[in-house]
């Protein structure tokens, strides 16, 4: 659902963030007089049901693997490309080498959560960008209910709030549903039926068997992982086979990523220069990008399956993932005088693996995968598809067994026997950060980069945030963007800026 309004969108982002900090005050007052009246026994729990974060290596209890879009071809496509980021980030069971027993798991109970209230403003530092500033809130709310311990039903959803000012102006608040299911336990076997969010894959930031997840580009990077990704709605069987765990996914409807608005800075055509991304102006013309229309077209019918095996062997963690599912990122295809989505289907086989070793914690993934998009470089620029690989590797670690933290990762992708095309046919890229709590885990540096190997190709993300009055997080930010023309960080060159934030989840 999408409600477009006024330039004015400061007034309902502010409202609605108000108003969900009143009920979460609210939930604590009533909270304290119940614990005060009643005693613990009759209160109705509320609590944080957010995903918990998985070691790779350790594959922790009741995760779910959030993954991000295989860094693939770089062509009229918007895949990110990678970014450094935190350890790999879990949600309910995505990696577990084991299903958690019954014993381990919570009590009978409700649970509301306030699971994500931020408001951010954005100031674009470039002259040549079409926008000023730029405002985003947002508002995540859960409601879990568990009748019995085998038995658990959770309905969330979430405000979006958006608002450029510039040469292009848009204002948009947005609805949308969150992870929204039934889901019946035992100790083998978890059964979960409705909208969830599903990350597969071993790198941080970028895993690459991520097949199985909507992304959310309305924003690009500007956010984590965990941020860049919507519910699908799906069917998921998680069962216990030997010592690992079987994870099978069914998409029981397609739902494609989550773009921006077509005025937006993040929108992959700019239609005011007559770019498209990963695509050079002298191979389509500026003025025929901007007579061309732009349609929008998303497919019926489910969106695949997938399928992903686990295990802890002696040396470390794996994992083996088989899926057939569409596209979920666009690519735009020409079409007489427009530019037309498609979400092609799409094998993938990938094996990746963590390992502990000389004091840090190894990654390594490879995916292989059919129907790669790309346009060749013919008359007509004609479309079809072709067979890629893409790999990764990676190491994260914590210099001195201290508090700092390092990640980084090594990620390739190679088209197999591409016939001339307009894309990209191979790039790689370096990326990583670096993470620094201090003054007794008050304050939190941390830097963020990616750099293009085969392109000059550069996005830096540093951030400093006060962490001191949890559950509150204030933070400032710089987004810096730079490059040559057919790659992320060259399209967005005039988009970098200034962040100024807070984030809160209770």
């Amino acid at each position: 659902m999408s409600l477009k309004h006024t330039p004015l969108t400061a007034i309902p982002i502010a409202a609605f963030l108000l108003a969900g900090s009143a009920l979460y005050a609210s939930c604590v007052v009533a909270d304290q007089v119940i614990e005060e009246g009643t005693g613990a026994q009759d209160e109705i729990l509320i609590e944080d049901e957010a995903p918990a974060q998985e070691n790779a290596v350790t594959g922790a209890e009741d995760e779910l693997v959030i993954e991000e879009a295989p860094a693939a071809e770089d062509g009229i496509s918007i895949e990110e490309e990678a970014q450094g980021a935190e350890g790999e980030l879990v949600i309910d069971g995505g990696d577990d080498t084991a299903l958690p027993s019954m014993a381990g798991e919570a009590e009978s109970g409700l649970r509301f959560t306030l699971d994500d209230v931020r408001l951010e403003y954005g100031h674009q530092v470039r002259d040549g960008s079409v926008a000023e500033r730029e405002l985003y809130g947002k508002f995540a709310a859960s409601l879990n209910w568990r009748p019995q311990p085998q038995w658990e039903l959770q309905l969330s959803g979430r405000l979006d709030g958006y608002d450029q000012d510039g040469q292009r102006e848009w204002s948009e608040l947005r609805a949308d549903y969150g992870d929204s299911y039934v889901r019946y336990r035992d100790d083998r076997v978890r059964l979960t039926v409705g909208a969830q969010t599903v990350i597969w894959g071993r790198m941080d930031e970028v895993p690459l068997s991520d097949r199985v997840s909507t992304a959310d580009l309305t924003r690009l990077v500007l956010d984590k992982l965990e941020d860049r990704r919507r519910a699908n709605p799906m069917v998921r069987a998680e069962m216990n086979v030997g010592e690992g765990k079987l994870d099978v996914v069914w998409l029981a409807d397609f739902r494609p990523a989550e773009l921006p608005d077509k005025d937006s800075i993040w929108y992959p055509i700019d239609r005011v220069n007559g770019r498209i991304i990963g695509v050079s102006r002298t191979d389509i013309a500026p003025a025929a990008v901007k007579a061309a229309g732009i349609v929008e077209d998303e497919p019926d019918g489910d969106g695949g399956f997938g399928v992903r095996y686990t295990d802890s062997p002696f040396f470390g963690d794996i994992g083996i993932t088989v899926a057939n599912t569409r596209r979920f990122i666009p690519y735009y295809r020409v079409s007489g005088a427009n530019f037309r989505t498609v979400y092609p289907r799409s094998w993938a086989f990938g094996a990746d693996t963590a390992v502990d070793a000389m004091g840090a914690t190894w990654r390594a993934e490879v995916v292989y995968s059919t129907d790669n998009p790309v346009t060749r470089r013919d008359a007509t620029f004609s479309y079809t598809t072709t067979e890629g690989i893409d790999w990764g590797f990676g190491v994260e670690m914590h210099p001195g067994d201290g508090d700092a933290r390092v990640n980084l990762q090594l990620i390739g992708t190679n088209l197999t026997d591409p016939p001339a095309v307009l894309d990209r046919t191979e790039a790689y890229n370096l990326n990583g950060e670096i993470e620094l709590p201090f003054d007794r885990e008050r304050w939190k540096a941390s830097f963020d980069f990616s750099i293009g190997l085969d392109k000059r190709d550069l996005f830096l993300n540093p951030e400093i945030a006060f962490l001191g009055w949890e559950p509150h997080e204030f933070y400032l930010a710089l987004n810096y963007f730079a490059g040559e023309e057919q790659t992320l960080g060259g399209f967005h060159k005039d988009h970098s800026s200034i962040n100024l934030g807070w984030r809160a989840k209770f």
